[in-house]
């Protein structure tokens, strides 16, 4: 999977995207299919889409970028707040010239993107939201953990949780990658990622969308539960839809790939032919 790095707000941006390889000045081309923007979760980086990008990418235009202090991409801390991030993804898809594209997010990257698509509405063609919630909730003892860890006072915690039991027992192997993309960020940005899900608060504000939507909820998820995704149906309403995937929790979309790539995959072809204000 090629991969590049921009300029976007003073932070050299780490991307991976599907197609032809360019020279480092020049913008690939993004003009095949739709254009697909991949929001990774807190403390992640844009690797994590990697099963989405190689599906989607034999039709369509996929980019998966490393936001600032994530993985490859520069800065040594995460963003105070879900609004800043949504603004740095208007920055960097306003830089590549991507203009209206399918933004997808998970967990802290769906709230990124609900974000994104009320304040940036004409840059959205379509809207998918995966494992994530318009206000999360977050105990009080994980954020101290993750601040812990980020202090050197307790060590990086390699957790089962966020994976359904299905997953635990028949296909563990998903979950050592998670643990591998995990430590390719620093924990202080996963603590301040967390932080700023945890200060964030959607729930009125995204009955804004007018976006056709779709939200995808892991049935086993236990950090953002079934219920937080039917909360963010019932708030956009007519334009939304869900989708519940079986034997997945938080991390659907690597446990649960064929599943999840052929819901966006129906979702996208509903999209056609379809005017949205």
């Amino acid at each position: 999977m090629p991969t590049k790095y921009v300029e976007v707000q003073g932070y050299a941006t780490y991307y991976h995207y599907v197609g032809r390889t360019t020279l480092p000045d020049v913008t690939p081309d993004f003009s095949r299919g739709r254009k697909m923007l991949f929001i990774h979760a807190a403390g992640s980086n844009g690797n994590t889409w990697h099963n989405q990008l190689d599906y989607f990418g034999v039709e369509h235009s996929p980019i998966a970028p490393d936001l600032p202090g994530h993985g490859r991409s520069a800065g040594v801390e995460g963003f105070g707040s879900i609004r800043e991030y949504a603004d740095f993804v208007a920055a960097f898809a306003g830089t590549l010239k991507l203009g209206p594209a399918v933004i997808v997010g998970r967990s802290m990257g769906g709230a990124i993107a609900m974000d994104f698509a009320i304040r940036y509405p004409k840059l959205v063609d379509g809207l998918v939201l995966i494992a994530t919630a318009a206000k999360f909730a977050i105990p009080p003892d994980r954020i101290a953990g993750f601040k812990a860890v980020a202090q050197g006072r307790a060590p990086q915690a390699f957790m089962i949780a966020g994976f359904s039991p299905k997953t635990v027992a028949d296909n563990f192997n998903v979950i050592r990658e998670s643990w591998m993309e995990q430590i390719k960020t620093d924990p202080r940005v996963r603590y301040t990622d967390i932080v700023a899900c945890s200060e964030a608060n959607l729930s009125d504000a995204i009955g804004k969308i007018k976006k056709r939507t779709l939200v995808i909820a892991g049935a086993d998820d236990d950090t953002t539960p079934v219920s937080d995704a039917e909360l963010i149906k019932r708030q956009i309403g007519q334009h939304a839809r869900l989708e519940i995937v079986a034997d997945a929790a938080h991390n659907v979309p690597t446990e649960k790939p064929r599943e999840v790539n052929a819901v966006i995959e129906r979702f996208l072809k509903s999209l056609s032919g379809r005017t949205q204000a």
